[in-house]
């Protein structure tokens, strides 16, 4: 039987972009992922398809499974061959119980390794706008637990040396001991004017820190309302947190997005918006597949020298081309007197990739400018054979354009566009808690979250969020849903969509 192995990864403090490359591939290459409660399920998108992931609820205050009941499950797993990766918020050693789970495969002959992770005192503090340590304020850090299982009043702890310790003090899960740490810290002689810091989700676009002295800070979390999970800074680095505050002023910082795209394109618009400050869920609505027969394609490529243009209306099309282009043992001469015209830099630039340089691409990222830019490079359209690679979806609205402009379209199915089946825990949690804004990069995201979520569903969403549309054609099929469009891009693409919500948030959208 294959041996099984362990990996105490940690996962760092939240932000999905913290996860080291290490952490990353190991999560990829598991057959089991035991996770903890604060750990980002962002992370567990990276499993392969046949892992299993199992959250077994280790926080403060929030236990799913024993430690002894984790300890036998990991165990159990490993002999029975299985990689299994014990994922951990944080760092597996700090503060944590990923020593005693080590101890504990070692004791047992199970093989594991530690992959170290982003601890939160350094990733929360930099996201707060605080540095740990400064030349001109101090030169070392304490890292303290203010949360103890067998000392709750915490005199365990020796307060009179800890308060007499240079430097900033980080206390971790000491969110319901606030009080008593301030109040122990003072009658130790730390000053009462101490600066603090309490941070609350940090590094994610949720996050709020509240700023005091260890004298007033305990009422200020609480007019503030903060929550665990939190931590703690106290000294007077806290002090430089106005001018270097950084992540809490990002133009879309708290403000929740929706992204319908396919799955492997959300994560590009997500990882733009989640580096402006959002929080995004990701809902991919459509799913490309391919035609079950390539024969009209073929026969289009094998034909290609009997049209002056091709038009390349998405990536996934450009994507099939090239794909039957190679099957057919074909290469770029047999495009050498073929002009080429892209709609959208996402298709230029996967065009580029293949070394071709677009002959036509609008500036409107809509297919009803294309007759325009082709007419700008040829003078006239008519008689003009031309081969459009679409989507079976594809409304026929560029090839009438092109006909009424004199051309003569010629049309091949590339790919498949389905609608997505998208977790239904997913879709609960969207309506219960609807974002700020809802994004629509095409006509079909629009047309198929309102087949999923149903026509009724879709219109309460609607009206308690802000619908953004990438242009004119998306809208127009929202509007005919039904759907009140408020933001539209005026550059038609991704970075435009995201400009638009921009100036919306500005606005106090």
């Amino acid at each position: 039987m294959k041996k099984g192995f362990v990996s105490l990864v940690g996962a760092g403090p939240g932000d999905p972009e913290l996860l080291t490359l290490k952490a990353l591939r190991r999560i990829r290459e598991a057959d089991l992922i035991i996770y903890d409660y604060l750990v980002n399920p962002e992370h567990l998108r990276h499993a392969k398809n046949d892992s299993r992931t199992l959250c077994v609820g280790k926080g403060f205050r929030h236990k799913l499974m024993s430690q002894q009941k984790i300890n036998r499950l990991i165990i159990r797993e490993a002999k029975r061959g299985k990689n299994v990766v014990r994922l951990k918020g944080g760092d597996p050693y700090l503060f944590g119980r990923g020593a005693e789970e080590a101890l504990f495969l070692r004791q047992h002959g199970i093989p594991f390794d530690v992959v170290p992770g982003i601890t939160s005192a350094v990733a929360c503090a930099n996201y707060a706008g605080i540095p740990l340590t400064h030349r001109e304020h101090n030169s070392s850090v304490t890292f303290l637990t203010g949360h103890r299982a067998h000392d709750e009043a915490l005199d365990s702890i020796d307060w009179r040396r800890i308060a007499a310790m240079p430097g900033t003090l980080v206390v971790y899960m000491g969110f319901y001991n606030l009080s008593t740490i301030a109040g122990r810290l003072i009658a130790n002689g730390m000053r009462a004017d101490t600066p603090v810091a309490v941070i609350e989700w940090g590094t994610l676009p949720r996050q709020k820190t509240c700023t005091g002295t260890l004298k007033n800070i305990t009422l200020l979390v609480a007019r503030m309302k903060l929550e665990p999970p939190c931590l703690i800074v106290i000294g007077d680095v806290v002090t430089l947190r106005p001018k270097l505050d950084w992540y809490e002023k990002l133009p879309l910082f708290g403000k929740k997005v929706l992204v319908t795209r396919t799955r492997d394109k959300a994560g590009l618009l997500s990882s733009k918006l989640r580096a402006l400050g959002a929080e995004t869920i990701e809902l991919p609505t459509l799913e490309i597949g391919s035609v079950p027969d390539f024969g009209p394609l073929d026969a289009a490529i094998r034909e290609l020298s009997r049209f002056s243009w091709v038009i390349f209306t998405s990536s996934y099309a450009l994507d099939a081309f090239f794909e039957r282009l190679s099957r057919l043992k074909k290469d770029a001469r047999w495009l050498r007197d073929i002009r080429i015209a892209c709609v959208g830099p996402d298709t230029a630039a996967a065009l580029r990739l293949r070394g071709f340089e677009p002959d036509a691409l609008p500036q409107d990222s809509e297919s009803a400018a294309i007759p325009d830019a082709i007419r700008a490079k040829e003078g006239s359209l008519k008689n003009l054979p031309i081969l459009l690679v679409r989507t079976n979806i594809a409304p026929p609205t560029l090839e009438k354009r092109l006909r009424k402009a004199g051309a003569h379209p010629h049309r091949v199915t590339g790919y498949i566009t389905d609608r997505a089946r998208p977790d239904s825990a997913l879709l609960r949690r969207l309506l219960q808690n609807p974002p700020d804004y809802l994004t629509f990069t095409s006509s079909s995201t629009a047309k198929n979250l309102t087949v999923i979520l149903g026509k009724k569903k879709m219109t309460r969403l609607a009206a308690r969020s802000t619908v953004v549309s990438v242009g004119p054609q998306t809208s127009g099929t929202l509007r005919s849903l039904g759907l009140r469009v408020k933001v539209q891009a005026s550059d038609h693409s991704v970075d435009g969509l995201i400009s638009a919500i921009i100036k919306d948030a500005r606005r106090g959208g």
